[in-house]
């Protein structure tokens, strides 16, 4: 009975090896327990850009951009020393700035502006962007946003200038 069971293991041994040392054709190979591909949905607006990422249309640049990269920052009015972006306008200015565009948070698009000399202020429907005493926007002649206001901290114990 030993030599019986010692013949058994030694044939199904034989067979075992036999099969993991065949080499296996890409054909009658089975994926088992595969992981589905993930497909995250992008949306973009029909220019392209991607607003959950940030982005967006920019007349001026004609690109998709980041506003709060590239623009010059306004906060409102009754609140400059904000630090908080998403209450914010932003200005982007053209090269020649003979053209302006104001992105505000509660508008879909930009408020586009042009003008003809650099002494004149930006108009636009109800919108007045002055340059004249730091960026400034109106609305109905009413000063809503203007630019924020800056503040230098020291860094480290040598920035702080001595008496």
């Amino acid at each position: 009975m030993k030599k019986f069971m010692l013949l058994c293991i030694l044939f199904f041994s034989f067979f075992s090896c036999d099969y993991v040392l065949k080499k296996k054709d890409a054909d009658t190979m089975v994926k088992i327990d595969s992981v589905p591909e993930l497909a995250i949905a992008i949306e973009k607006d029909k220019n392209g850009c991607v607003k959950e990422a940030g982005y967006q249309w920019s007349i001026i640049k004609d690109d998709c951009i980041r506003i709060s990269d590239e623009g010059y920052r306004l906060n409102p009015i009754d609140d400059l020393a904000n630090l908080e972006p998403s209450k914010s306008a932003f200005v982007l200015l053209s090269d020649d700035k003979l053209k302006a565009e104001v992105f505000l948070q509660d508008l879909p698009k930009s408020i586009y502006f042009t003008r003809k000399s650099q002494k004149e202020d930006f108009l636009e429907k109800q919108y007045k962007l002055s340059l004249q005493s730091g960026y400034t926007l109106f609305v109905n002649d009413s000063i809503i946003y203007k630019n924020a206001e800056t503040a230098i901290k020291a860094v480290v114990g040598s920035d702080i200038e001595e008496k």
